[in-house]
Order: C-alpha cells, then sequence, then structure tokens
C-alpha cells in the first residue's frame, strides 16, 4: 500500500465527493407574506368513478380519499403522500383504495 492509497485500497482520501469545491450557499425566492399578495387559482379535473387500489396507482399521481375528489392529494413513494391543501407529507401507508383524480 502507498502513501496515497487508503485501507480499501482506493487512492482518495477524501470521504466526500466535492473534491475541495467551494460550497455556495442556497439562494431561495422571496416568499409572499400574506394570502392578499397571492393570485387565486382553479383548478378542475375529473374523479375516477371506481376506487383504485394504493399498489396500483402509480407514484406521482393524484388521488382522493373520497369519490367526490375533494381533498386531493398526490402519492409521493410506496407508503407516503402529500395533501395538497394542507402541504402535510403523510406516511405509514400500506394498504387501500383511492379514487384517482385527473387534473386539468
Amino acid at each position: 500500500m502507498t502513501n496515497f492509497e487508503n485501507a480499501t485500497g482506493t487512492s482518495d482520501t477524501r470521504t466526500h465527493r466535492n473534491r475541495g469545491g467551494k460550497r455556495t450557499p442556497t439562494r431561495s425566492l422571496q416568499a409572499a407574506s400574506s394570502l392578499s399578495e397571492m393570485s387565486g387559482v382553479t383548478i378542475t379535473g375529473h374523479c375516477d368513478s371506481a376506487p383504485t387500489e394504493w399498489q396500483l396507482l402509480p407514484t406521482f399521481a393524484s388521488f382522493s380519499l373520497s369519490a367526490d375528489g375533494s381533498f386531493p392529494k398526490v402519492k409521493s413513494s410506496k407508503s407516503s403522500f402529500i395533501d395538497l391543501k394542507t402541504g402535510q407529507h403523510e406516511t405509514g401507508i400500506a394498504t387501500g383504495r383511492c379514487y384517482r383524480v385527473y387534473l386539468g
């Protein structure tokens, strides 16, 4: 083993992939301070009349737990979703039925 090799046999002594590059601070857009500064949005769509199994719903598909399509949500992984009205991320969904919502 040479001076530049570590125990795994690789010659890189750094543990991260940055390779010494300068880190830049993250910049974000300024958020609106109140609801009166935001513009109103109305989104229309269609809701399936027959329920779909949770496992068959593709990731990032919109759905609702009620047959009328109220309280839309987006499936974010196999076991979690994001509520579009509250913005909350919910986890712990294993099985169940939901109604697909087609926006647009």
